[in-house]
């Protein structure tokens, strides 16, 4: 997408009051300056304007990640729309916001709450709008899954015309080295035509003789060594893309939400009932728990390769249950998402620190949900 000269930012936010020494700042700086609070406004913005920066400023980061959950449902292209996204946190949120962009949900972190240099994000402004105009700044996105299979059906059926086409471009080359003896002939006989030393027979055998002998031989050796080059490489690569497609679609197959082992450990039964039913609307067949104890005997069994957990559990602590996940010996690379009320401050801290995968705040906004979901299974 080609980017409009003047470099413009858009602020997403549901608290413009609390951000309004920022939002002056910006405004003074960058005049291609936009505010919105609705994620479908900024869709429209981006699409008419040519956002280069997309500052996300909510209650919690949490908040701003659903929201762009819902500008990229909206439009499946805006991240390759937008150069740079930064997501304002409090001091509190710090360690959560550095795990979604270190994931690369976001591109950045500014801290707002306390605010100690407000012009700090000037000069990270700065910095992204240089890079822009030096052509430094650029997005490059991984193909899809699906798009890689296809890329790879495309190399395995076209051997045919590759090897066709690398024969019909040999066969040219011949013909057109034949047609240019024969004109060398008469352009050597036209020159000199009366010169009693030279004839017409004696010019075709002296050149024939050339190339008989000599070139055409050559020509016919570089075909013939050329063709089996192309032969050797299109089968290889025919051999890798069939291999790659099976291996990507085993992993599709493996990744498929019948395919997913996944576990909910939570005891408040309307939560669990809301849980089991978006996931189960997703596809996936969850297996429940509604105490420790419970989970903990499962565990062995079912295998999960996702475990829901609440942080708040009638009959253990569940930092203990998380640690015994993380150190079962049949569970090396199973995920963890934390369930968390408002109150849960603390044990969310410490589950952060025992380096689990995700926390999810009650109640579960279910895109955001299988998305985490998704991108624990695919790293997408």
């Amino acid at each position: 997408m080609s980017r409009p000269a003047k470099f413009s930012v858009l602020l997403i936010t549901d608290n413009q009051k609390g951000l309004e020494t920022l939002m002056r700042l910006i405004k003074r700086h960058f005049n291609s300056f936009f505010v919105t609070n609705s994620s479908d406004k900024a869709v429209e913005i981006i699409n008419e304007k040519g956002i280069d920066v997309v500052l996300f400023g909510f209650g919690d980061v949490q908040k701003a990640e659903v929201c762009f959950l819902h500008m990229i449902r909206n439009d499946r292209t805006i991240e390759d729309k937008i150069a740079s996204t930064i997501v304002f946190c409090a001091k509190d949120q710090v360690q959560n916001a550095f795990n979604i962009c270190n994931k690369d949900i976001f591109h950045d972190y500014f801290i707002i709450k306390p605010l100690y240099d407000p012009h700090h994000i000037l000069l990270r402004l700065r910095t992204i709008r240089r890079l822009l105009s030096d052509n430094s700044l650029k997005k490059s996105r991984a193909m899809s899954v699906e798009d890689l299979c296809g890329y790879f059906d495309q190399v395995a059926s076209s051997s045919k015309e590759l090897v066709d086409l690398n024969q019909e471009s040999l066969e040219r080359l011949m013909t057109t080295v034949s047609f240019s003896m024969e004109a060398m002939k008469d352009r050597m006989l036209k020159a000199q035509p009366n010169n009693p030393n030279i004839c017409a027979n004696s010019v075709n055998a002296i050149i024939d003789e050339h190339a008989n002998q000599a070139l055409m031989p050559q020509l016919q050796a570089e075909k013939q060594q050329t063709s089996q080059n192309v032969n050797a490489l299109v089968n290889d690569l025919v051999a890798q893309s069939e291999g790659h497609r099976s291996s990507l679609e085993n992993e599709i197959r493996q990744n498929q939400p019948s395919a997913v082992s996944l576990l909910v450990i939570e005891d408040e039964e309307p939560s669990l009932t809301e849980l089991v039913t978006d996931l189960s609307s997703a596809g996936y067949t969850p297996q429940t728990a509604s105490s420790a104890t419970q989970a903990l005997d499962m565990l062995d069994t079912c295998l999960p390769r996702i475990i829901l957990v609440d942080l708040t559990l009638p009959d253990m602590s569940a930092l203990h249950v998380i640690s015994r996940i993380q150190n079962h010996p049949k569970l090396p690379n199973t995920k963890i998402m934390a369930l968390a009320k408002k109150g849960d401050k603390d044990k969310v801290m410490e589950a952060v620190k025992m380096g689990i995968n995700e926390v999810m705040v009650k109640p579960v906004d279910k895109e955001l949900l299988m998305y985490k979901i998704n991108y624990n299974l695919t790293g997408e």
